[in-house]
């Protein structure tokens, strides 16, 4: 079988499903950026920096609530056809509903003690609680997105998210502006959002029949699910220690107005990942896999034709934002608040970070392919240690920049570290 030339892969759905995604995500992350000068003029560097540690704790929430099923999902999905990719997302959600139910229940008992202890007493009962809310539904949208996403359906997905960033753009500026609820409006909004997405996510489980592959025997494999996706939590972790962990060192040893400059450098670099890095992995990612399926006695050769993909895209991007900064730099000064300028200095080199995260997508297809689970929860270890020490070392010296730099040579880390492995593991195939 012949390797499609780079001409036939401009062409092909990736591509078309990348750029749906993209603009997509554009739409989405950019309204979100429109809105955040508004944000900005009402809420304080303080009330930011609280708002970018209630983010973390709904995500990080989110991930340890999922027991890793969802990327456990990521593995097994391509080596079952459509009856079995049925079964297995009919009875992840059987066993989240079995385990976490009794958990949230005793995490909405203990508002207090989260408040003390994540927040260090700065958040109201009634935040924690939705934020707890938004974390529980959250597992539903996340699993109903990856699921359009595996099936190609980049339209619909995309247009499903940005019903969602409507409806979270809308009722902020509305909780904002005529209800003065000050963070407590964006956890809300948030709130409203997924409420709605996990609505329609409902009738489309009902309209795919998947609970026709529900039965009793369903429960007694719970156990077995969260035996497989167990393993994926600590890379899901380490990950989230990578990228946002260094909030919670800046806010011990700086001030929360330091998180919320750091939060809104990082802004962009989520920008970047919205718009670039996800959508190339929702349209990439699928791809890989099925070309890896459709040529397992060729795997290696598939896999050199994804390392050039790697090298010319990340050349590409590098040059991009060097040349995209410095001309929208002047913008981004007239768009943000004066109090919030000190960011600017810093938002390069996080988008250069981002961009070395985007090649392990790339460094690590082949390894997933592979099912090397261990290593690729083992690879984040390094990097999310390395950066969580470095921010120790490096805040109460340099604050603001010794949080960037620590992050940044974090993701480096990581990459290097998986290219390296998926190296060695390619060597030891083709002896």
């Amino acid at each position: 079988m012949k390797f499609a030339p780079s001409l036939k892969f401009i062409r092909s759905r990736v591509l078309k499903n990348f750029l749906i995604y993209a603009f997509g995500a554009f739409l989405i992350k950019g309204a979100s950026v429109f809105i955040a000068p508004i944000v900005m003029r009402i809420l304080t560097p303080a009330d930011y920096g609280l708002l970018a540690l209630i983010t973390s704790f709904i995500n990080v929430l989110f991930v340890c609530a999922g027991l890793g099923m969802r990327q456990f999902l990521t593995i097994e999905y391509f080596h079952c056809d459509a009856c079995g990719q049925k079964k297995i997302v009919n009875n992840m959600i059987v066993a989240y509903l079995f385990t976490m139910v009794p958990v949230f229940i005793l995490l909405f008992l203990s508002t207090g003690i989260i408040n003390k202890i994540v927040f260090i007493g700065q958040a109201s009962t009634s935040l924690i609680i939705f934020c707890l809310l938004v974390a529980f539904i959250k597992f539903f949208v996340e699993l109903f997105y990856q699921i359009l996403q595996y099936a190609g359906q980049a339209f619909r997905l995309t247009v499903i998210q940005m019903a969602a960033a409507f409806i979270i753009v809308s009722l902020n500026l509305s909780f904002l502006y005529f209800f003065h609820w000050g963070v407590f409006s964006i956890v809300a909004a948030q709130f409203a959002s997924v409420s709605v997405i996990f609505v329609i996510a409902l009738f489309f489980y009902m309209g795919q029949s998947y609970y026709v592959h529900f039965s009793i025997g369903t429960i007694s494999k719970s156990w077995w699910y969260i035996k497989k996706g167990l393993p994926f939590i600590p890379r899901v972790l380490f990950a989230w220690i990578l990228a946002v962990g260094d909030r919670w060192v800046l806010a011990k040893y700086a001030s929360f107005s330091d998180v919320g400059i750091y939060s809104v450098a990082d802004m962009f670099g989520q920008l970047f990942q919205m718009v670039v890095i996800l959508p190339l992995s929702y349209a990439y990612y699928p791809y890989l896999m099925k070309k890896f399926a459709a040529n397992k006695d060729k795997l290696l050769k598939v896999d050199n034709q994804n390392y050039k993909t790697m090298i010319l895209t990340m050349f590409a991007l590098f040059i991009l934002v060097t040349i995209g900064f410095t001309l929208f730099k002047p913008l981004i000064c007239i768009i943000i608040p004066k109090n919030y300028h000190n960011a600017l200095q810093y938002i390069w080199v996080l988008l250069i970070g981002y961009i070395f995260f985007l090649g392990t997508y790339f460094s690590t297809g082949f390894l997933s392919f592979q099912k090397r689970i261990y290593f690729l929860v083992l690879a984040l270890l390094v990097p999310a240690i390395f950066n969580i020490v470095l921010n120790i070392l490096l805040v109460p010296l340099y604050n603001i920049w010794g949080c960037v730099l620590a992050t940044v040579l974090s993701y480096i880390l990581y990459f290097i570290i998986t290219v390296v492995y998926n190296f060695y593991v390619r060597g030891r195939l083709s002896r």
